[in-house]
């Protein structure tokens, strides 16, 4: 009896042990997805394509400043799934994913509001740069109508699911968008390049800080927004409040 009863504890804990594996691979890569959402959004007004030059990190750090979109929900995540194991009450499940889309609803029309403002006060687009306030709304309209489904229907986890990880693309992609954009149009929090030579020797114009990826700094000249790509990592950065007093 013994022998059977910690062999079934032992079985246990292996499961729980998979289960958590399991868990931490599924939040990573959601974490990742979020952060191409966030990249691919965010570098649409410069019309330059980054993904060659990223590293896996470099999905999930890049966008730290957006850390509610990455850690919060994935948080949450492990909430639904703790519940999932612990309760048949879809009901309880059902309120939670419900209120979560409505939460991040709110997200979203305010970075999406924010990046179309900030694609109209600019006359030169990108052939695509549009297409990413489409697919935005394409995949928030989406994940909002499975949410009323699933709360309408009581439909079980997957849908829930599916559910939140299309309304948080939306916000990232929302969110990348405008982010980029300000960047594009002159933002207040850029930070310049101090040494101009490094990008352009005895150039007189400024260059801002785009972001750094593979071992390579990414930066844009304030005024033909021409990029400077530099794998140089001894330079000095300022930051655009502090030089001109904001």
């Amino acid at each position: 009896m013994r022998t059977n009863r910690s062999q079934r504890n032992h079985d246990r804990s292996i499961d729980l042990g998979l289960d958590k594996i399991g868990l931490s691979v599924f939040l990573y890569a959601y974490a990742v997805l979020l952060g191409a959402c966030y990249l691919f959004a965010f570098w649409r007004p410069f019309g330059f394509n980054v993904f060659p030059y990223l590293g896996v990190h470099d999905y999930v750090s890049a966008p730290l400043n957006r850390v509610i979109v990455l850690v919060a929900v994935p948080l949450v995540f492990a909430v639904i799934f703790a519940a999932e194991a612990r309760t048949e009450d879809r009901k309880f499940r059902r309120n939670v994913a419900i209120y979560l889309v409505l939460l991040y609803g709110i997200s979203f029309v305010k970075d999406f509001y924010q990046a179309v403002s900030r694609y109209q006060s600019t006359s030169f687009h990108f052939a695509n740069e549009i297409s990413v306030l489409f697919i935005a709304a394409l995949l928030f309209a989406v994940g909002a109508g499975i949410a009323l489904y699933s709360y309408r229907a009581l439909a079980g986890l997957p849908a829930q699911v599916v559910a939140l990880v299309l309304v948080q693309s939306s916000v990232s992609m929302a969110a990348g968008y405008s982010d980029g954009k300000a960047v594009y149009n002159g933002a207040v929090e850029v930070h310049f390049l101090e040494n101009k030579d490094i990008c352009e020797p005895g150039g007189v114009r400024d260059w801002v800080l785009l972001g750094a990826f593979g071992g390579q700094t990414f930066f844009m000249n304030t005024i033909d927004k021409r990029m400077c790509l530099t794998d140089q990592k001894n330079f000095r950065l300022v930051s655009r409040q502090v030089r001109e007093g904001f």
